[in-house]
């Protein structure tokens, strides 16, 4: 390499240098020394790049050093993680070797796969499917179905299937390699061995841990022998099966074995290589496993998560990372819930048998500097959408403060990064057309993301330099806890409940201190739990046959509801901090998981006496909602950038204007909202269940256009009519002020100057995303225009709402299902409406967990706002608390099969948001 490298620059051997440093680059790669491959891999594709743009403008009629170059280089950054770098460089390699080759060649397959798994890499494994599916079927037709090229593109499908959870179709597939390739190459090959170590982790993912562990043994000790301990194979090889061992219990076992790759890992592939973060988080688990260890896995739980906030902030440089970022978040809530579980046992101390051995038990001021690092993960663990699209209209009114245009810049930002996001994902899905016109679809869907790039790059620079308080609102920090306590006033109070694998923290957050408990209930527990009562209310939960006919048959009476279960997750979540409660009226609740699915007010503080189904003992249970007015928050750090927004809001003259919209024209049969039980609605088609509502054309934002027809043939909801009524008298606005009939129209709605609503009130059908078939969001039913269009097809989306500009300290939909999930476990704290309307500006919503009943819908509104109209020093949590009592206190729909006294139909409201 350097006897040629002495020549070129005497103008001679130009192609013999970069082909020789090609070749020591690889063989430092192949043997496992990546770090010391990667400049050379620089420096191979400047010459490559600067040869052959020298000979003719584009590269000339053939680029194939230049594109080699770009391969090698995206797969040598791929090897060490650096994926935002990697991806550019290999789709340019994918064009250029796509013009060379052919669509149909398998070179261009190669390429096409490469790309595909640093998609999946980037946690976009969604997008890459398709491309994995066109590289395989090009290598199947151009080099048939046993070829070793296509068994590394069955191998790669399968890795994708893996990623997305389909581990049956997978373990299939890496079955079949692995047998081919023994009989083709051979036992020590290393693709043999490569197929060996995945098949076993496969098993291992489907549970079948015993199976896994005879083939990892085999594996370990032919790879040992073939790349030696420090190779990435090898690493990654240890890693999967670490994890076997902990899948089978045997974690005394894989505990040493993590400790020594962990260490390995940090010097062949950096401490922030996501294998290293991956091991880093194994042994942390493995280790809180082990009762004599687990007081020692804050050490590994805090590695995983000291660069966090570094990794991120290198990221923040413009519109690709912006979208990676929230990728990356998933991942990263996992280490901080990890970082809680280890700080909570390093705080508890050392096992007996560790105290025996010489373990001492932290100092106070160590359990102190414990419980700050537990508030500050339990945070963290909470950066969900819902919280970002807080974070976001706080950063966006923080410009708007400086001035007008700033503001509208902002706004702008955050529309062309959705835009940009969007674009990204269809050239994406061109990548893998071979149709005729793909090439020009290509091009245009390139030049449109760069234009938004550089739009955006625009308007960070602006914004850096006239507003740079802009990107700390975006991306705001957890709050240490004199931030928090200085932000709540003397009755205010703040819940954190965060459930995990071992366990659920629970703290209380107050101006008089902190107080931290754990259950041993685990995320499971909770989960079930939570379905229980969801299912019980009527929620939109997904449960087993055995569940629905075991739940059906107990409780006494026609209408009971479980408050066994609602004491019992009470007692594990609530009552072991319920003492730093005490003179709280105010209580903000943030939570994960399927928790953020249930409103806390129907939690039982004491055990229940009587019967489940008796609507005086459901009166006189101690419900949660009694003891303090409850309100709902994404995020601690929301409820900070709410209070901020509030400060800096336009001021109003003093009244509370007021727009509502509701009762479309519909045709179907009128019908009273979520009438009767919780358990007799199950039955009953409430929403019009699910509809056909989008046609096949898409509009430019990617939704669809609702189909009139089938919108028009949902039932008509008279009750919303009078609810929004009696909410205008009770505020004494105009009757110009509500919109119903043929005037709650969704151009009518879009066209109205929203921001000078105070109150802001829709009482209409809301659909679930999956109560649209063919459509990805949720909705609001307007009334249907004769011709739909973009503007106007009479379903406002999630993302149609999110454009709107709002200045409403409070936005009640009176809709079914417009807050919260089906309470599993990976649902989204708050639902893409929600979120929407505080994306749009909303400082509170009055939202529903479950369909509302038109009987009690109207009474729990509206006697809320007159409440707080009628007493000024009411907050609105108060005005709102006081409202569901009375519905629960009131006789009048007693009968044999219904009460107001059931949750059902006093708690399918919840406040969420600054509640002040």
């Amino acid at each position: 390499r350097e006897t040629y490298r002495k020549s070129y620059f005497g103008g001679i051997n130009h192609v013999a240098l970069i082909r020789a440093i090609e070749r020591h680059a690889k063989t430092l790669n192949d043997a496992g020394r990546p770090l010391e491959a990667e400049p050379l891999y620089v420096e191979n594709l400047q010459l490559s790049r600067d040869y052959y743009g020298a000979m003719t403008a584009g590269y000339g009629k053939d680029p194939s050093e230049v594109i080699a170059a770009l391969s090698s280089y995206s797969n040598s950054l791929f090897a060490l993680d650096r994926l935002q770098e990697a991806e550019p460089l290999s789709a340019e390699a994918l064009q250029l070797g796509r013009a060379k080759y052919g669509p149909l060649h398998p070179e261009t397959a190669t390429f096409i796969r490469n790309y595909a798994a640093i998609l999946s890499a980037l946690g976009r494994t969604d997008e890459a499917l398709p491309l994995y599916v066109t590289a395989l079927r090009i290598m199947r037709d151009a080099k048939g179905e046993d070829h070793p090229d296509t068994l590394v593109s069955q191998h790669d499908y399968a890795a994708a299937l893996t990623a997305l959870g389909r581990h049956s179709e997978a373990e299939e597939i890496y079955a079949n390699i692995l047998h081919l390739r023994r009989k083709l190459l051979g036992n020590n090959h290393s693709d043999t061995l490569v197929s060996l170590g995945n098949h076993a982790g496969i098993l291992t993912r489907l549970g079948r841990s015993t199976e896994a562990e005879t083939l990892q043994v085999e594996f370990l000790k032919m790879a040992r022998a073939k790349f030696g301990p420090r190779h990435p194979v090898m690493l990654n090889a240890i890693r999967v099966f670490a994890a076997t061992l902990n899948g089978l219990g045997r974690y005394p076992e894989a505990e040493p074995l993590l400790t020594e790759n962990i260490e390995i890992s940090r010097e062949v592939l950096g401490p922030r290589h996501s294998g290293t973060l991956l091991m880093t988080r194994e042994l942390t688990s493995t280790m809180l496993h082990l009762p004599d260890r687990a007081h020692l896995a804050i050490v590994p739980a805090r590695s995983a998560v000291a660069g966090i906030d570094k990794d991120l902030n290198i990221l923040a440089k413009n519109a690709y990372d912006d979208a990676q970022i929230s990728r990356y978040e998933n991942n990263h809530n996992i280490d901080f819930r990890l970082y809680a579980d280890a700080a909570w046992f390093a705080g508890k101390g050392p096992s007996k048998r560790a105290k025996i051995a010489g373990a001492k038990r932290p100092s106070t001021s160590q359990r102190k500097k414990l419980r700050h690092e537990a508030f500050i993960a339990i945070q963290n663990t909470m950066a969900g959408s819902a919280s970002k699209a807080v974070a976001q209209t706080a950063a966006r009114r923080a410009a708007e403060a400086r001035s007008a245009e700033l503001g509208e810049a902002a706004r702008k930002r955050q529309s062309l990064a959705e835009q940009w996001t969007a674009v990204d994902k269809m050239l994406t899905q061109a990548l893998a057309d071979n149709s005729p016109g793909s090439k020009g679809k290509r091009r245009n869907l390139t030049a449109r993301r760069n234009q938004l790039k550089d739009e955006m790059k625009a308007i960070d620079t602006r914004l850096r330099a006239d507003a740079p308080d802009y990107f700390a609102f975006v991306r705001p920090s957890a709050l240490s806890l004199k931030q928090t306590r200085a932000m709540l006033a003397k009755d205010e109070a703040v819940l954190l409940v965060v459930p995990t694998e071992f366990g659920t923290h629970a703290m209380v957050v107050s101006d008089d201190g902190i107080k931290w408990a754990h259950s041993d209930w685990n995320r499971g527990q909770i989960d079930a739990a939570v379905r229980r009562l969801l299912w019980d209310v009527g929620a939109n939960v997904n449960v087993s046959n055995v569940e629905n006919a075991n739940w059906s048959g107990e409780g006494e009476g026609a209408y009971p509801f479980d408050r066994g279960t609602a004491f019992a997750l009470y007692n594990e979540i609530v009552a072991p901090v319920a003492g730093a409660l005490n003179g709280k009226n105010h209580l903000y609740i943030a939570t994960t998981g399927s928790l953020s699915s249930l409103p806390f007010g129907i939690l039982v503080t004491e055990k229940p006496v009587g019967a489940d189904g008796n609507p005086a003992d459901l009166r006189a249970t101690r419900w949660f909602s009694d003891r303090h007015a409850l309100i709902q928050i994404p995020s601690l750090q929301s409820l900070q950038s709410l209070r901020q927004a509030k400060r800096t809001a336009k001021k109003r003259n003093g009244r509370d204007d007021f727009i509502g919209f509701g009762d479309p024209v519909l045709s179907g049969t009128a019908e009273t909202r979520g009438s009767g039980g919780a358990r007799t609605a199950r039955s009953k088609n409430i929403t019009g269940a699910v509809i056909s509502a989008f046609r096949g054309n898409r509009t430019r934002s990617g939704a669809g256009i609702a189909d009139i027809q089938a919108l028009s043939g949902m039932a008509r909801l008279p009750g919303t009519a009078l609810e929004l009524e009696a909410m205008r008298r009770a505020l004494k606005a105009p009757q110009a002020s509500i919109f119903t009939a043929a005037r709650a129209s969704e151009s009518n709605f879009r066209n109205a100057d929203l921001s000078r609503a105070n109150i802001l009130a829709l009482a209409t059908h809301g659909l679930l995303a999956g109560e649209i078939q063919g459509g990805a969001e949720p909705g609001l039913v307007f009334t249907p225009p004769e011709t739909a269009t973009e503007e106007d097809d009479g379903l406002l989306t999630a993302s149609e709402i999110a454009g709107l500009k709002l200045n409403a300290d409070w936005v009640i939909l009176s809709a079914c299902n417009t807050a919260a999930g089906d309470g599993s476990a990976g649902a989204p704290g708050l639902s893409g409406l929600a979120r929407s309307f505080f994306y749009a500006g909303a400082r509170n919503l009055l939202a529903s967990h479950w369909p509302v009943r038109d009987d009690v819908a109207a009474k729990i509104t509206v006697r809320t706002i007159e409440i707080k109209r009628d007493n000024p020093d009411v907050s609105r949590a108060e005005a709102f608390q006081q409202a569901m009592r009375e519905i629960r206190n009131d006789v009048s729909a007693d009968s044999e099969n219904d009460t107001w006294a059931h949750p059902n139909a006093w708690a399918p409201f919840t406040l969420i948001g600054e509640g002040g």
